[in-house]
């Protein structure tokens, strides 16, 4: 039986996708560890949007994300090899499976001629995914590695506004170049 973290859970912001966090991911680790055992914060830890490990994963919320993030992958290793006239086998991770509504998609997100909109639109379809995922799961162990997927996904997003702000203002505090004469 899962552990419920109800005032943990309960205490957390909202969060919705194209909006900041109120938190980072290291404030969110901070805090998670004054609530969570030693062996959930450790789980939490490992959390990643592009997971690494595969084994000793016995989290239902883990082993979903892995299968629908290496789906998610193939899916793009297939696009870009075909694109480029490569065999995608070599690059797939885990067994293939064909997902038509990934593929579509993919298809779809890849037509964007910026290679920012095609990312915003892939997290978006990580985001939903993680919506479905986050059904019937509350105050439990699986509900905060979601969240904590989730914001992954928005401070990734709040780190390239931020770059992309300081790129303008750097630009913009460039000494003006003295006229010719």
């Amino acid at each position: 039986m899962s552990r419920k973290y109800y005032y943990f859970a309960a205490s957390l912001p909202m969060l919705s996708f194209g909006l900041r966090p109120q938190l980072s991911n290291e404030d969110f680790l901070s805090v998670s560890s004054d609530f969570l055992t030693r062996g959930d914060q450790e789980i939490i830890k490992n959390t990643m949007l592009v997971p690494e490990k595969r084994d000793g994963m016995n989290v239902s919320a883990l082993i979903q994300w892995v299968r629908f993030e290496d789906a998610l992958r193939n899916e793009l290793v297939k696009y870009r090899a075909k694109k480029l006239g490569r065999d995608p086998r070599e690059f797939y991770r885990g067994e293939y499976i064909p997902d038509p509504y990934l593929a579509a998609i993919i298809n779809e997100a890849a037509g964007a001629e910026n290679p920012l909109l095609v990312e915003r639109r892939i997290d978006l379809i990580r985001w939903e995914r993680l919506d479905e995922m986050e059904l019937q799961h509350y105050f439990d162990l699986d509900f905060l590695i979601i969240y904590f997927l989730k914001l992954q996904i928005l401070n990734k997003w709040n780190d390239i506004r931020a770059e992309k702000g300081r790129a303008i203002l750097d630009e913009l505090l460039k000494p003006a170049k003295e006229p010719k004469k």
